[in-house]
């Protein structure tokens, strides 16, 4: 009797035990959390590409956290949306140097981040953050004044007749890169270099309470020299333009109230071409005017996601959130092409097709691709896994008639 009491005993006691540990399994299960992106909208290209970038999510001890990203204009920010937001991006836009100009605007955008929201600016949005020009000289110089947050106690060098040139001049494929030498920060992941896509945009200097990440190491005009052009009964370079931002910083963070501030001179949005050269040429603008214009051609071009493990960092970083790995992940869905769709990925080990939000299949082996032939207008969704647990999607409306 004593034996089986004890067997007995034994057993309600390994019971109780798988109980509690299921119960404590469940306890520390991935919950799912939003980073709420505000985008500031824009007609440079290179919105497209911060958007897709954040189309991620990824793996951390305490859970899982989603990018959802949004575009938002300037009425956004007048009628007090920020506050529906983690964190604001503003990129290579200029039309925020004028939506500026309205006091109300400025004070929404800096009471937001006073508040705790965090703000990354790229280029443009870079130059909003700062203090401006210390010695302002074109009309341009005197807007960008007014306009400035001085949220972020740098100056910039960035003339019109100089480094923004890179930007007028831009023919459509103008990812020029420059080394960066990183100095310090969690965001760059320990690294001592990179190559990021100039554009124009600032070098910053005479920080104080900032800190300095980056600093550029080679000057743009000797990297890719560019010309102003005159004609005489043919097009020819009258005069090289001189850029002197080497040796500035390009990245910079700081602190503004409660919130978290990460600024970039360069693009980490936009892959770079390692070791090209320039091509210039009488064309239209990426603003569609028309006037000698320049390409970055030949050389070493990067994946599209070489640079964005920066920026998601970034996001996450300015969130006070833990920080996703920093490796490569992208995906493109392609245009349906003999029956089947083919999904363009980096650095994925699967891909997961979705039609209208349903799992339609999962292709471990690249050229990730589905067969298709589904009459009429369908969404296809593909999302990306890298061996970490992290995410990226795309998704393409498709209409077979």
């Amino acid at each position: 009797m004593m034996k089986n009491y004890a067997g007995k005993k034994m057993v309600i006691f390994l019971i109780t035990l798988l109980l509690l540990l299921s119960f404590n399994v469940k306890s520390v299960s991935y919950k799912k959390e939003k980073v709420r992106i505000a985008l500031y909208d824009s007609i440079s290209p290179s919105v497209k590409l911060i958007e897709s970038s954040l189309h991620y999510s990824w793996n951390a001890e305490n859970g899982k956290y989603e990018m959802d990203v949004k575009r938002i204009d300037f009425k956004d920010v007048m009628n007090g949306s920020l506050k529906n937001y983690d964190v604001l991006i503003i990129g290579a836009s200029g039309r925020q140097y004028f939506h500026a100009l309205i006091p109300k605007w400025k004070e929404e955008v800096k009471e937001f981040i006073e508040n705790g929201g965090g703000y990354i600016g790229i280029c443009g949005g870079a130059n909003i953050a700062s203090m401006g020009y210390e010695k302002p000289h074109t009309f341009l110089d005197f807007i960008i004044n007014i306009a400035s947050l001085h949220i972020v106690d740098a100056y910039i060098n960035d003339d019109q007749d100089e480094e923004w040139q890179y930007l007028w001049k831009e023919g459509g494929r103008a990812n020029i890169a420059i080394k960066n030498e990183i100095m310090e920060g969690d965001i760059f992941a320990g690294m001592k270099k990179r190559y990021i896509t100039y554009g124009g945009g600032p070098g910053l200097y005479k920080i104080n309470n900032a800190k300095g990440l980056a600093k550029y190491v080679e000057e743009p005009s000797d990297i890719a020299p560019l010309h102003y052009w005159i004609w005489a009964g043919k097009w020819i370079p009258y005069k090289t333009i001189k850029t002197d931002i080497k040796g500035y910083y390009s990245s910079v963070e700081t602190i503004y109230g409660k919130g978290k501030v990460v600024i970039f001179g360069g693009h980490p949005e936009i892959p770079p071409r390692i070791n090209g050269s320039v091509d210039e040429f009488f064309g239209l603008s990426i603003y569609g005017i028309p006037r000698f214009v320049y390409s970055w051609v030949g050389g070493e071009q990067m994946n599209w996601s070489y640079n964005w493990w920066i920026l998601r960092r970034a996001v996450a970083y300015v969130c006070n959130l833990p920080l996703p790995p920093s490796n490569e992940l992208y995906v493109y869905v392609n245009p349906p092409s003999d029956g089947k769709i083919e999904a363009y990925a980096e650095n994925a080990e699967k891909v997961e097709f979705y039609v209208d939000g349903n799992l339609f299949s999962i292709d471990y082996n690249p050229p990730f691709k589905i067969k298709y032939d589904m009459k009429g207008e369908h969404v296809i969704k593909a999302v990306a896994f890298d061996r970490n647990g992290g995410e990226a999607w795309n998704e393409r409306i498709v209409n077979i008639q």
